[in-house]
């Protein structure tokens, strides 16, 4: 049976009104959206059957920068959201182990594009976690999305998961750029950056804030290891009832 748990709202934060806004913000702007994405895929199909190739990487492109835009947007209120202590999650029994499968499958479209190699490391066996499957799925979709754009072409992501005494440990490990121990510190603020590839890599910088927003929720921890150079390795961890 699900239950639902919601942080408590701070002082000074955004009032009903404003909540109501951003609602219905999101709803007027994902609706168009979600359109324009679905033609856009209908059109690519048609192109493709006709071989119009330079049509088809410019309709791709739309396809792939609207998904960023939808990324985004879902990120930004969520955030707005969680700052609010409005952030619910739907508490539930959650098989992490089908989970974690279908974020490999989801990843591996993204890994195949940049020639990476991605490993998932699973046991056959882990236990049923009492939490939001959807926000922990957006957490470490969030971890592995990041993985695979600051690792170079033909570069390694793994997965991992196991339990540890009293706790679920997931693993995220890439071979890419690294962080110092200087952006380590802020990495998980909203709107933080890594300094490294900022111009190549765009973005809000919200989507670790938005993971650590959800595992803290969870009664987790979310950490990062990590040297320039050297690649990261991002680490989730679940308390599980003793």
């Amino acid at each position: 049976m699900e239950t639902e748990k919601e942080t408590p709202a701070p002082a000074g934060k955004p009032d009903e009104e404003w909540l109501r806004f951003l609602d219905t913000l999101s709803h007027e702007l994902k609706t168009p959206l979600t359109s324009i994405i679905a033609a856009a895929g209908l059109l690519a199909e048609e192109l493709e059957e006709k071989g119009e190739e330079s049509y088809q990487k410019l309709i791709k492109n739309i396809i792939h920068n609207s998904h960023i835009l939808e990324t985004r947007l879902t990120e930004l209120l969520a955030i707005v959201k969680a700052g609010d202590g409005r952030l619910r999650l739907q508490i539930g029994p959650v098989d992490m182990k089908s989970l974690l499968q279908g974020i490999g499958w989801q990843m591996a479209p993204l890994v195949q594009k940049k020639s990476q190699t991605l490993a998932l490391d699973i046991p056959e066996s882990l236990p049923i976690f009492q939490g939001d499957g959807q926000r922990l799925e957006q957490a470490v979709f969030n971890l592995m999305t990041n993985a695979s754009k600051f690792t170079p072409d033909g570069g390694s992501i793994s997965l991992r998961a196991r339990q540890r005494i009293t706790e679920l440990i997931i693993e995220v490990q890439d071979n890419g750029i690294g962080i110092s121990k200087e952006e380590q510190t802020k990495l998980f603020k909203p709107y933080a950056r890594v300094n490294a590839d900022r111009q190549k890599h765009p973005g809000l910088g919200l989507g670790l804030a938005l993971a650590k927003q959800v595992v803290d929720l969870h009664g987790g921890r979310i950490w990062v290891e990590s040297e320039p150079g050297k690649g990261s390795i991002f680490v989730i961890a679940l308390p599980l009832p003793k």
